[in-house]
């Protein structure tokens, strides 16, 4: 066994185990002295080595984990009931984003309250959003702005992408909002010459493409030449990610070996007009390290990207070997950076660049044999569309696994867009564009240049328009647990192996293996046999799942924040969803048409099957998006008149809904919820505020209530402890938003549940909130570190 790999292998294991468990520090006392013993004891067999050392990563990786995340515990201490502090700190970056936003990396060096305490943290980076174009700072400025920081934290829903562990993957320890661009004032200039060099070329290069180009253009340019992807539109974003090309759109290997590959003909003219150098040493060994600074200069201009990085360090190792003339597998080479990389930053494993990089290239190589062998005999007209159909194969088959794990996007339109789009974008749109960039002047002749390179993007983005609508070739979002992930992982692991299996037995041995752990991972879930009700934390919103004992489901609202940066139904509930193991939905209620509640359906309603739509309005007073979802989808609507309507087809027909209609109030006409099993019964109250909430106690309940759901996100406003005292519950569960600004849930029902003796089960400090019903007894999990616990 290779060595390297194996340590990566163990790397991998101990990292993936870290977030759902560490190991503690006795155990892990125990497993090094055991691995020790061994390979004391078998020190003279081969595999006494690795015996020892393969416990020993898996170990660092898996205690490394939790000591990556970058905020200091002084840090923390200081912000605690802070509302704005003055930060002081030297620029790392600044980053353009859409909507005229501008993102800011800082390191801290001196945080102030408002009170003058004063603390120096030792290393703390901060990333400041401002909702104004920031123009004419410079990596290395020392600046101040007045804000209030927060740590990331996430909201506590299964399935959601981990921003907390993004960020401190880059180092970033707090987050910080300005509205103003004049807030942050500068204390003194950089004299990091390097770096605010490149940055002043890149603004130099970004106002030379907006003069020659229009604003579209221009931003498609942009992301091409300089990295720049988050000024991408998001219609433009999602047409590239549906077509499978938005790896053309970041900056990676593709890039560099165009720039190394013209760089190194350029050179050779010039080599080869001198008979000293040629007698001297021959160009392929002398020119790649030449190279080398070309490529790091562009490395830092565009960015420094995860994958750029990688390629970077790929053409660094294949030079010196060239160098030393030493000959190594490419494969091995790659599969070594990976390993060194996650021991430089164990976090990387979990950013989809470094995933998507690592995974694509080893792809490719693994079809080495099959691409660059197979092919070799054909004709040229042949052999290149052959050998890039080949090459795009195996790299999706690489990484489709991942991508469906990181977007949930399937592209099958992919294949197609990129036998077009790869020879387009690397031998006309890059060389030209580039070229335009790196020659000074605006004459007539760059306008030209730059116009086929802008129009070369423009028809890759008709070309991908007209295959996304044939039918087969749509892209779809498909909503898995991690489970499943890895079944799909292991299936598409056996084409891409084949090719490196050299005999019959092995290949039977790895195709058994693989469709048994494929099995294992996609064999269907044991279906819960209790009724179960999920409170899923969506911020200051309140959504919540019913699933019954018989597999039916309802979506009981949506969540919404009020910006439209941020789709809680496509970060949050399809993910959640999708790991709950739930593909369609019997029924998704709206409780009243608020953004808090209604705009997380949207995404669902047109992504998940969904046998009704039931609401207490008329479709035509709904929102307009709503409205045009609904139609669009086809989806049956149901409405609910006022009063008690029993609901059939729901658990001995327990399941009732309640609507007092109120034109005035909104939150008043709420629909309520209320399902009954044996002596059990749980309560949903929507937004109810006093007025409601007495029209609901006058109406009567239809039976006991073991489960309440407090209304109006714990509002002092909705007679709550009046309901509590009728329904005198088990549990009581509430949905609010942490560190929201209506304080909810109110200080005096927390104080009155206290006083009760009534749990009380809150989405802002517990995440999403389980509830099962057991031998007629709630059983309540919350979620937290990957699991309900």
């Amino acid at each position: 066994m290779l060595l390297i790999p194996a340590l990566l292998f163990a790397t991998i294991a101990g990292l993936l185990l870290a977030p759902y468990a560490q190991l503690p520090k006795p155990i892990a006392i125990v497993v090094f002295a055991c691995a020790l013993l061994l390979g004391v004891f078998l020190r003279r067999r081969r595999f006494a080595l690795l015996l020892f050392l393969l416990p020993i990563f898996f170990l660092q990786a898996n205690l490394r984990y939790s000591l990556q995340f970058p905020l200091p515990l002084p840090v923390e201490t200081f912000l605690e009931n802070k509302s704005r502090l003055l930060v002081k700190g030297d620029l790392l970056s600044v980053r353009q984003l859409t909507d005229q936003r501008s993102q800011v990396d800082l390191e801290i060096f001196s945080l102030t309250d408002l009170d003058g305490a004063q603390l120096r943290p030792e290393s703390c980076r901060l990333r400041l959003y401002v909702n104004e174009p920031l123009i004419g700072f410079l990596p290395g400025d020392k600046v101040a702005v007045e804000a209030k920081l927060r740590k990331p934290r996430l909201f506590g829903t299964p399935g959601e992408f981990h921003w907390p562990r993004y960020l401190a993957g880059q180092g970033i320890a707090l987050t910080g909002w300005v509205k103003k661009a004049d807030r942050i004032k500068l204390l003194g200039r950089s004299d990091r010459w390097v770096l605010s060099g490149i940055t002043q070329w890149r603004e130099s290069a970004v106002e030379k493409l907006e003069r020659l180009t229009d604003e579209t253009e221009s931003v498609l340019l942009r992301a091409l030449l300089l990295g720049e992807g988050k000024l991408l539109p998001d219609g433009v974003r999602k047409k590239l990610a549906a077509g499978g090309i938005s790896h053309l759109f970041a900056i990676s290997g593709l890039h560099l070996g165009l720039l190394a590959l013209f760089g190194y003909q350029l050179l050779l003219t010039v080599y080869r007009r001198s008979p000293r150098l040629m007698n001297w040493q021959p160009p392929q060994r002398v020119l790649p390290i030449l190279l080398l600074p070309l490529l790091f200069l562009y490395l830092l201009v565009t960015g420094d990207a995860v994958s750029t990085r990688r390629a970077f360090f790929v053409a660094t190792f294949a030079a010196l070997f060239w160098l030393c003339r030493y000959q190594v597998n490419p494969l091995r080479l790659l599969i070594s950076l990976a390993f060194l990389s996650l021991l430089y930053n164990p976090l990387l494993l979990w950013q989809a660049s470094w995933q998507l990089s690592f995974a694509g290239a080893a792809g490719i190589l693994l079809w080495r044999p099959l691409w660059q062998g197979k092919t070799a005999t054909l004709i040229p007209v042949l052999h290149w569309p052959l050998r890039l159909l080949l090459v795009t194969v195996s790299a999706t088959l690489a990484t489709q696994s991942l991508v469906l794990a990181n977007f949930h996007l399937l592209s099958p339109s992919g294949l197609l867009a990129n036998l077009f789009a790869v020879p387009l974008v690397s031998l006309i749109a890059l060389p030209t564009g580039l070229l335009t960039l790196l020659v000074p002047g605006e004459t007539f002749l760059h306008e030209m240049v730059i116009s086929l390179s802008a129009g070369i993007l423009q028809i890759i983005l008709l070309l991908i328009d007209y295959l996304t609508q044939l039918p087969g070739l749509n892209a779809r979002y498909i909503f898995l647990n991690m489970r499943e992930y890895w079944g799909i992982a292991f299936l598409l692991l056996l084409p891409l192996l084949w090719w490196q299996l050299k005999n019959r037995r092995q290949k039977l041995l790895m195709t058994v293996s693989c469709c048994l752990l494929a099995a294992g991972c996609l064999w269907p879930q044991q279906r819960l046999n209790n009724l179960t009700l999920y409170m899923l934390s969506v911020g200051q919103g309140e959504s919540m799942l019913l699933v019954s004992p018989e597999g039916q489901s309802i979506l009981i609202d949506g969540g919404g924040l009020y910006s439209d940066r941020f789709d809680v139904g496509e970060r949050l509930l399809a993910p959640a969803l999708g790991e709950l193991g739930i593909d369609r939905l019997s029924a998704v209620l709206l409780t009243h048409d608020h953004p808090d509640h209604r705009k997380g359906l949207l995404f669902v309603l047109r992504h998940f099957p969904v046998g009704q739509f039931w609401s207490a309005e008329e479709v035509d007073n709904l929102h307009p998006d709503l409205q045009r979802v609904l139609r669009e989808t086809k989806t049956p609507v149901g409405k609910f008149s006022s009063g008690w309507t029993q609901v059939p087809g729901w658990m001995q027909e327990g399941l009732q809904l309640f609507h007092a209609k109120d034109s005035k109030n909104k939150n008043n006409s709420s629909l309520v919820l209320y399902l009954q099993d044996k002596s059990d019964g749980l309560l949903l109250t929507g937004d109810l505020e006093k007025q409601g909430v007495n029209r609901l106690l006058a109406a009567g309940l239809p039976g006991p209530v073991s489960l309440l759901k407090l209304p109006h996100h714990g509002s002092r406003y909705s007679n709550t402890r009046q309901l509590m005292r009728v329904t005198e519950p088990d549990i009581a569960l509430v949905s609010a938003g942490y560190g929201n600004r209506y304080r909810f849930p109110a200080k005096e029902l927390v104080d009155f549940s206290a006083e009760q003796k009534l749990p009380l089960y809150r989405t802002d400090t517990m995440g999403t909130i389980k509830a099962e019903l057991s031998h007629e007894r709630w059983k309540v999990t919350c979620w937290r570190d990957g699991l309900f616990r």
